[in-house]
């Protein structure tokens, strides 16, 4: 049956048309209850009943060719057309429609570009090397080498700076020694093959460096105190000096290393020495300062002190009676308490002092003789 026939029929027969089903190409003989066994396979249809059967002439299908409407000018001719009809031209989408192979080629030139920075930048490091100072372990030691503690600083820190494979740095290591030092790596190279150049230091840390370990040296770095008459800023590099020995035993980390010296500094140094005095004083209320930081602080303030107080030049003969008491004046050099109330020197009294008066250096004596009983460390 064709659409129209069945619609007309849906009208005569008073049925919906979205629940009917027509059933075409059935045998004549088939009955109601095999037609319905049938509908019954599909769930979809529910509970379906025939209505009535309409018996048609059968004959071969229908085959519909929907034919495809003929092409108009392409896709070429519809775009030119929505163009215009934009009021734009072919040239406004030009580098969407076909990009320019210039942009590729920036590309490519970017990326050679930065193969050869990678490259010219490893050509640098190895034109720049420079070979470490030789070490052999040997006591007393050598002309021409370093010691131990000096070497082993100076290697550590360009193993870190080097960019370049551990190889390279355990071969630059290797060129750098002689004698029993280069026995050393040489048997632990066969030990362990696989050995880093770290493995390589920390073997010569062990047989050529100090015996005590990190945690006696903490100790001795915390009775490490300012001697009479030296400099903060010489104090100030035995301080580190032990400090990098400690850090190369492990014994502190690479971020409590600025805390440790700052208040060691404020802790070993003489009650009268005026940058000390300033540094305990301001030390909590700021960061703690890197070594190059405070030992330019402390340089730059030892040099306005000393211009601004240049050392007076006393006699030798009229510099203070050590003959009339010998074994006092020996006893006076040891207690820094003790100062001369006319030149404002250390280690003398008034009356056995020669040099001229100095009313200025007696006033920040006495006070740092008053804060040090007030505020004793």
């Amino acid at each position: 049956m064709e659409a129209v026939e069945i619609e007309a029929w849906c009208k005569r027969k008073q049925l919906a048309y979205g629940n009917t089903v027509v059933l075409s190409g059935v045998n004549p003989d088939a009955t109601d209850a095999v037609l319905l066994t049938a509908l019954n396979q599909v769930k979809a249809f529910g509970n379906p009943e025939i209505v009535d059967r309409c018996l048609d002439v059968a004959g071969p299908w229908p085959a519909h060719v929907l034919t495809a409407p003929a092409d108009s000018g392409g896709f070429q001719a519809k775009l030119m057309s929505f163009l215009k009809n934009e009021g734009k031209t072919l040239t406004d989408v030009s580098g969407i429609l076909s990009p320019s192979p210039l942009d590729m080629n920036t590309a490519l030139i970017h990326a050679i570009s930065s193969l050869v920075d990678k490259c010219n930048t490893t050509s640098v490091d190895s034109q720049s090397y420079r070979k470490l100072r030789m070490f052999s372990g040997v006591k007393p030691t050598p002309s021409g080498e370093e010691e131990y503690d000096a070497w082993a600083e100076q290697t550590a820190h360009l193993l870190e700076e080097w960019q370049c494979s551990d190889n390279i740095k355990k071969q630059r290591i290797v060129e750098s020694l002689t004698g029993p030092a280069a026995d050393i790596v040489r048997f632990l190279r066969v030990q362990k093959p696989t050995a880093t150049s770290y493995d390589y230091m920390h073997a010569l840390e062990t047989a050529f460096g100090t015996t005590e370990s990190a945690s006696d040296l903490l100790v001795k770095f915390r009775h490490t105190y300012q001697n009479v008459g030296e400099k903060l800023s010489t104090y100030l590099l035995r301080l580190d000096k032990l400090l990098h020995c400690i850090f190369r035993k492990e014994g502190v980390a690479l971020s409590d290393m600025n805390r440790l010296r700052i208040e060691q500094v404020v802790r070993g140094a003489l009650q009268q020495d005026m940058i000390a005095l300033r540094l305990r004083m301001t030390h909590k209320l700021r960061e703690s300062p890197s070594f190059n930081e405070l030992l330019k602080e402390v340089r730059e303030e030892e040099d306005l002190l000393q211009i601004e107080h240049p050392p007076l030049e006393i006699p030798a003969k009229t510099k203070y009676k050590t003959n009339a008491t010998p074994q006092r004046s020996g006893y006076r050099e040891d207690r820094p308490g003790i100062f001369c109330y006319r030149c404002g020197e250390d280690g003398h009294f008034k009356r056995e002092c020669g040099g001229e008066e100095n009313l200025l250096k007696f006033r920040k004596a006495k006070l740092l003789c008053l804060l040090a009983q007030t505020h004793p460390l």
